[in-house]
């Protein structure tokens, strides 16, 4: 009689996240991959091949990248494709505000581990050298292997208990001695 096993539960759990991903990730889908910066943003539209399909520089903040999704909207459909996921790596509060506007937009979007994109940018050329330009393809890249994660968006009621907790978590960690006279 053969030993047969079925899934363990974690490759149940695997396989559950991997269909929230594809279902975020469609190969319907262009992969727009935004280097979110400070005031100048970096954006690759590719398709699942990792073939760049357009870029685009913006001088501007994360809250004025409305424009850009639109643009990636229109560059997709004129490739052929019926939506774009945005992707971008969860650094800072930048994320949630293009999460916004991709929300805003009916876009999906995912983020990526800024470490993934580290090694992916090792693993590209062997050099260690940071340019916006190839980060965004390289998030674009990672994106369309499914390796990212949907990011959890908090409410106003746990943001404020983080916000709380953060405030007295250094009083609750305090330690106070009683140091012994000098004889």
């Amino acid at each position: 009689m053969p030993n047969a096993c079925g899934l363990s539960r974690g490759d149940r759990n695997r396989n559950k996240r991997l269909d929230r991903l594809r279902a975020l990730v469609p190969a319907t889908n262009a992969v727009l991959g935004i280097d979110l910066a400070d005031r100048k943003q970096a954006a690759a539209l590719t398709d699942h091949d990792s073939r760049v399909l357009a870029r685009r520089r913006a001088v501007c903040r994360a809250w004025e990248l409305g424009p850009v999704l639109d643009w990636a909207v229109e560059q997709a459909r004129a490739a052929g494709f019926l939506s774009v996921t945005v992707a971008c790596e969860a650094t800072g509060h930048r994320w949630q505000v293009l999460e916004r506007l991709a929300a805003e937009r009916g876009l999906n979007m995912v983020c990526v581990q800024s470490l993934l994109v580290w090694r992916a940018r090792e693993g590209e050329d062997l050099t260690w050298d940071k340019s916006d330009p190839k980060d965004a393809m390289l998030i674009a890249r990672l994106t369309t292997q499914l390796r990212c994660y949907e990011p959890e968006i908090s409410d106003g009621t746990w943001s404020r208990l983080r916000q709380l907790g953060a405030r007295t978590a250094p009083v609750a960690h305090r330690v106070h001695r009683v140091w012994p006279a000098a004889a």
